[in-house]
């Protein structure tokens, strides 16, 4: 035994010499500056440092240090290990790498890397036949180009589908230019389509963009369209706008909120502003349609569409002059500096209907008022 194992070290010590022999589906040395041979618990194993280099078909292995089993077709890299086979390439600390099953387990700092996605984790498995990745522990799967990442305590990742799943507090971010309107999107489960075209999250799912923090059970982003959907019970708030309906949408333009739709039983509720009335005082907008449009951070239009209902508080110079009821088919009003400007009604003539209350006479639109309020968790204020 002791012979063959010194023929067998010979034989290693002469591998840098070597040329590629066998057919190009098995693991084959093609440089290292040392190697040796050894028995380890009844194993053969070889040994190579320096400068490691293997190919396997059209895969190129690189790393510092490489343990290579044979009888097993099994090879430990260590190091600096770089698994290239393109158009990817595995990176880590170490790799075990199978030949026959043409897996690669990866740790420390393990780094898939693809034209168009970067996944990165503390340990990833990859199963080249399937061209299929399962990251755990920190794990991050991000598209420099569109400044934007998911993130998880696991990501299983299907790279010729562009398709991931994420588990484990599942985090959603996309960054703009100046970082004031980025996205932030949390969910118990998190799924990846077409590469990042669509992000769809679900159960108990909440969102920040720019000024708007909302929550719902799924949220599916369209990167194409700039357009965020949420369903299942969507409830949106927008610094002192409150906003309900079966269905919201959050439409972008190059990263920037410029308007909120909502649709089947839409409502928005506003705080009236601080400086005008110190005391908590709300106006509602209610209808089966509302678009809220966005110019700079601050509502510059909305329009609403079916049985488009509005209560509104009306100031003249900070003072308060009452309370309005507006009815209609459709209702359109204008903002200057977040305060109405202007109202204008379309209906029927026998459906369009409006009513003033004026300060201290206001109790009864203000009950009218307050069950609508009741699903916002707010209450109309006392009449005076």
């Amino acid at each position: 035994m002791k012979q063959a194992v010194r023929l067998f070290c010979a034989a290693c010590c002469l591998l840098p010499a070597l040329r590629l022999q066998g057919q190009s589906n098995t693991l084959q040395l093609v440089h290292a500056d040392s190697a040796r041979g050894f028995i380890e618990n009844g194993r053969v194993v070889r040994e190579l440092m320096g400068s490691v280099e293997f190919m396997q078909d059209s895969s190129r292995m690189f790393c510092d240090r490489a343990l290579q089993y044979p009888e097993e077709k099994l090879a430990l890299f260590s190091g600096r290990v770089r698994i290239i086979t393109p158009p990817r390439e595995l990176q880590a600390e170490q790799i075990y790498h199978y030949e026959v099953r043409r897996e690669q387990i990866a740790s420390g700092r393990a780094r898939l890397i693809t034209p168009r996605q970067l996944l990165t984790a503390d340990a990833l498995h990859y199963f080249e036949k399937e061209e299929r990745a399962l990251a755990e522990g920190h794990a991050v799967i991000s598209d420099s180009s569109e400044r934007a990442y998911l993130s998880g305590a696991r990501i299983e990742y299907l790279r010729l589908k562009g398709y991931a799943r994420v588990d484990g507090d599942p985090l959603f971010v996309r960054h703009d230019s100046s970082g004031t309107d980025s996205m932030t999107v949390r969910s118990r489960l998190m799924e990846m389509f077409e590469d990042g075209e669509r992000i769809l999250a679900r159960e108990e799912v909440t969102i920040t963009q720019g000024e708007v923090s909302a929550r719902c059970g799924e949220m599916t982003f369209m990167r194409n369209g700039e357009k965020v959907l949420l369903t299942l019970q969507p409830e949106a708030r927008r610094a002192a706008d409150f906003l309900r309906g079966s269905e919201i949408d959050l439409y972008l333009d190059q990263r920037v909120l410029t308007g909120i739709g909502i649709r089947g039983s839409a409502a928005v509720v506003t705080r009236v502003d601080t400086l005008a009335s110190p005391k908590p005082r709300y106006d509602l907008i209610s209808g089966e349609e509302i678009y809220v449009g966005i110019k700079k951070n601050s509502i510059d239009s909305v329009h609403v569409q079916g049985r488009a209902t509005s209560y509104y508080h009306l100031f003249d110079d900070r003072n308060y002059q009452g309370f309005n009821k507006v009815l209609g088919d459709e209702l359109m009003m204008s903002f200057e500096e977040e305060k109405v400007e202007w109202v204008g009604v379309k209906s029927a003539p026998a459906a369009s209907n409006g009513i003033f209350y004026p300060a201290g006479q206001e109790r009864p639109l203000l009950k009218e008022l307050e069950p609508l309020l009741q699903p916002f968790g707010l209450q109309p204020e006392s009449p005076e």
